[in-house]
């Protein structure tokens, strides 16, 4: 891998102690429903860890780094899509990483898994005819093995198994098949599986990483189940995630890529102060007025989608004065049959200014 020195090792001798510190409970006693799924806790407390080779790991991360990232010296390509935190793997060498817990599903209830995940990858995703989570170059015989996978196994099961009798629901699998621009990344996008066949038994969550060939990071969020009834939408149907922002420095907007679960309607807006004259006086209080130009997207399918967000007349003529401007803005997602859910982020629009002021 790319992250080898001349001498085969790793180049980061932190590795192994990073990966000697216990930084989760261990996930011996199944719990009611998922513990720790939105990995607001800041640790991975309710899950395990499984590696093979001792020089990767999962991490309960914030911002764009954890202990592996910091010391490669280069930030991950994904924040935390929802709240604070989020679990992410990350390796120096060749690994397979899984991130497991045990999950008693109540009896007599309809059950429903659903999550966020993402992954982005060095390379394209590679998987090895016959398929294993194995990175042993004998296993292999010289055959790519570069995948993410999301499985509902039976419990007791082994770790790495790909039996068919082993997993109950397939939830995620990264491959080639359909998603040939995609394949060396994933935003984060909502998944579900429906668990009630297996109500009142205790299941297992496995999430896997593996990587021979080049960087693999692949992370998690949001882990929740519900019960839903006939006819009711299921948690996570109005869960969004934000995805990257392209700005329009010759026009003053800004496209915002929105993941959405499914079907239904998003709206954004944007509304805050304007920056005073330098000469207004300080105890005149700016009132609040729109920003953005509100804006409606319908989606039809679950997937991603783009915001185009404008500049209203006022906020442009302070882009034309100082080139940027801070926009508070809230964008809000209804589910065909279900209820909106609202989330806020800032950006910052920017206009280039005039040749001559340059």
């Amino acid at each position: 891998m790319g992250l080898t020195g001349s001498s085969g090792r790793p180049t980061l001798f932190a590795v192994a102690a990073l990966v000697g510190v216990a930084l989760l409970l261990p996930g011996g006693a199944a719990a009611a429903g998922v513990v720790n799924g939105d990995f607001e806790t800041g640790n991975l407390n309710g899950w395990s860890v499984y590696r093979t080779q001792g020089v990767g790991e999962w991490f309960a991360y914030t911002g764009t780094s954890e202990l592996i990232a910091k010391e490669r010296g280069k930030a991950l390509p994904q924040a935390p899509p929802q709240g604070a935190y989020a679990a992410i793997s990350d390796q120096v060498a060749p690994e397979t990483l899984i991130l497991s817990q045990e999950i008693a599903l109540e009896p007599g209830l309809s059950q429903r898994l659903s999550l966020l995940a993402f992954y982005n990858s060095e390379v394209p995703i590679a998987i090895p005819a016959p398929d294993t989570l194995s990175v042993d170059s004998e296993v292999l015989g010289g055959a790519a093995n570069q995948q993410f996978r999301i499985d509902v196994m039976r419990a007791g099961s082994p770790l790495e198994s790909l039996d068919p009798a082993d997993i109950l629901a397939t939830v995620y699998r990264s491959e080639l098949k359909g998603r040939p621009k995609d394949s060396k990344s994933m935003a984060p996008t909502w998944f579900s599986a429906d668990l009630s066949a297996f109500a009142g038994q205790t299941v297992r969550l496995r999430i896997a990483a593996v990587a021979n060939q080049e960087l693999l990071t692949a992370g998690v969020d949001a882990v929740s189940i519900d019960h839903p009834r006939p006819g009711q939408p299921p948690l996570g149907s109005n869960r969004f995630s934000f995805g990257k922002l392209k700005l329009n420095r010759a026009k003053g907007t800004a496209t915002l890529a929105v993941t959405v679960p499914g079907p239904g309607r998003l709206q954004a807006k944007g509304a805050g102060a304007l920056p005073r004259a330098p000469k207004a006086k300080a105890s005149r209080a700016a009132k609040p007025q729109a920003l953005i130009k509100p804006v409606t997207v319908n989606a039809a399918k679950p997937g991603t989608v783009k915001l185009t967000l404008k500049p209203t007349a006022p906020a442009l003529k302070v882009l034309r004065q100082a080139h940027k401007l801070q926009v508070p803005l809230k964008v809000t997602f209804t589910p065909a049959g279900g209820s909106p859910r609202m989330q806020a982020r800032s950006l910052v629009l920017k206009l280039k200014p005039p040749p001559h002021h340059r």
